[in-house]
């Protein structure tokens, strides 16, 4: 019985990577009751991790992938941890079974050992991105998720088409930056990200920041390292990213920002390409994955909790802010080390850019709400609620994977050491040191804050989205009193179908576009999978 189970396993590991929890959150999504459809997600978690980390199943990856897929996983419990029903619909537990889609298939990505295989989990994720935007639930969720599907399918064609010219070629590397550069948010088409993020729900905030950019980064490293091009996009990049978040008053928005703008770096890094380079890249991938989640919980904490700051919201903030930028922590590491490869490349001075675009990224996305949302109740105050058990776990299982990458970070890769070198650590300390003062003191006064600041650096969305999305209302209320008197005339027993023909009014209704350019971009996608296969 053993020797049949061992066998089994093993048929199963030769499955593509991140299988259980594709396969989980496709059942989930089948579950109307969240607490079975979250308990399935459970299982999947641990059977993926399971099977990919089994003893001669497994697929052989590297210390650096096997790290970046472990935070993949983290996020995934954090975002079973986070979710919660909203307003009693289920837009939470659609955000979480397209979110498992899309963590295994980035484990399947990371796992891939070709440029085509690469790309057919690419476009799962994008086709799981695409609903969890649009699982916000508002009009506004709806157009960020067309336009990012848009986008997403645009650039599976360009890889196609790269792939179809021959790898090797000058024509099939162009198409592959491109098309890359578009899933990797490179400007001038980093928009869809930034809408996507502030759009989608706080859970699917969550997801939406791990998986399909830094796949997108993945594959750079593997297809496109030296391309130097690359280190001026970058940069680009991480100091157009990072300004708006001094200003942006909407905390997923500015987060959204502070994204590209770490993204930035980690291109920096592709672009110089040397051996250093591109392990500073990955280790910055995974210490970002484990930041930037842990970030987006705790704007959804404030989101929830509206303007009364819950108890327990400072020591979440805290602990994230520490991983941005402590040595020791997740997201200092992969920043030294191409700080670093930049040095010895003769580029110090971007290696300045670098460390400031990291210090103003701290201070704003770490210290900012630390000082401007967890201050203490006033004498009349009423008293607020403590921050939920459940999110204070979520930020636990991802503080746990931000000191594992601090402390063994050495077993990842041999460059981890350059990161603790006497420089890196003195200009980083001084850096932080400037914007703990600025936003310790009332300088932070001097940046005036709105909603959508320093929005043109963003790219336009097209006014035809918002016209086709605007024509298909009415019909989509036809489709709302079909489903009212669906429910009123067969009352409890007619219950699911009620619910089907709503939830497709709802669809048609905000998704105006729905019957028409999103089917056809699904269908495309579908095609585009099958051609890589």
């Amino acid at each position: 019985m053993t020797d049949m189970f061992q066998a089994l396993a093993f048929d199963f590991a030769h499955l593509p990577a991140g299988w259980p929890l594709m396969l989980a959150g496709a059942l989930s999504a089948a579950f109307a009751l969240p607490i079975a459809a979250r308990n399935i997600g459970w299982v999947g978690l641990i059977a993926s991790l399971w099977f990919l980390f089994l003893d001669g199943a497994a697929p052989v990856l590297s210390p650096l992938d096997g790290a970046l897929a472990l935070a993949f996983h983290l996020v995934a419990a954090a975002g079973l941890l986070f979710a919660r029903p909203v307003d009693g619909a289920p837009q939470d537990r659609a955000a979480v079974s397209c979110g498992l889609i899309a963590a295994g298939a980035g484990a399947a990505a990371i796992a891939s050992t070709s440029l085509p295989a690469l790309m057919i989990w690419t476009e799962v994720i994008a086709i799981a991105s695409a609903l969890i935007i649009m699982a916000g639930g508002t009009i506004e969720a709806v157009r960020g998720g067309l336009a990012y599907l848009l986008l997403q399918v645009l650039a599976g064609v360009l890889l196609l088409l790269g792939i179809v010219y021959g790898l090797g070629t000058e024509t099939a590397g162009v198409l592959i930056l491109i098309g890359l550069g578009i899933k990797a948010a490179l400007p001038p088409v980093h928009g869809w990200l930034i809408k996507g993020y502030s759009t989608a729900s706080p859970t699917g905030s969550i997801f939406l920041s791990a998986f399909a950019t830094k796949i997108a980064i993945l594959g750079m490293v593997r297809f496109l390292p030296g391309t130097e091009v690359l280190i001026w996009f970058g940069l680009a990049m991480a100091v157009g990213g990072v300004l708006p978040t001094l200003f942006e008053a909407n905390w997923r928005r500015l987060l959204a920002w502070a994204v590209v703008s770490q993204l930035g770096v980690m291109v920096v890094g592709v672009g110089l390409g040397t051996e250093e380079a591109l392990a500073g890249v990955v280790l910055l991938a995974i210490g970002h994955v484990i930041y930037a989640t842990m970030l987006f919980v705790v704007a959804g904490v404030m989101e929830r909790a509206g303007k009364a700051a819950p108890r327990g919201l400072g020591l979440l903030v805290f602990v994230s802010m520490l991983s941005i930028g402590l040595p020791g922590l997740a997201g200092y590491a992969g920043k030294a080390v191409i700080g670093e490869a930049l040095i010895h490349h003769g580029m110090a001075w971007a290696d300045y850019v670098i460390v400031a675009v990291g210090a103003l990224v701290f201070a704003t996305a770490g210290l900012r709400p630390l000082v401007e949302r967890c201050r203490p109740s006033g004498p009349g105050a009423t008293n607020p609620t403590a921050v939920s058990g459940r999110d204070v776990a979520a930020t636990l299982i991802l503080l746990a994977g931000s000191i594992g990458v601090g402390a063994f970070g050495f077993r990842l890769s041999g460059h981890f050491e350059a990161a603790f070198h006497v420089g890196p650590l003195v200009v980083q300390a001084v850096a932080l040191a400037a914007v703990i003062v600025f936003m310790a003191t009332g300088l932070r006064r001097l940046l005036p804050q709105g909603q959508g600041a320093l929005d043109f650096l963003a790219v336009p969305w097209g006014r035809w989205v918002t016209g086709t999305l605007d024509l298909a209302i009415p019909l989509g209320n036809i489709f709302v009193r079909l489903g009212e008197e669906f429910v009123a005339m067969f009352g409890q027993a007619g219950r699911l179908g009620g619910r089907a023909v709503l939830g497709l009014a709802r669809f048609v209704t905000y998704g105006g576009v729905g019957d028409g350019v999103l089917w056809t971009l699904a269908l495309l996608t579908v095609v585009l999978i099958v051609s890589f296969g």
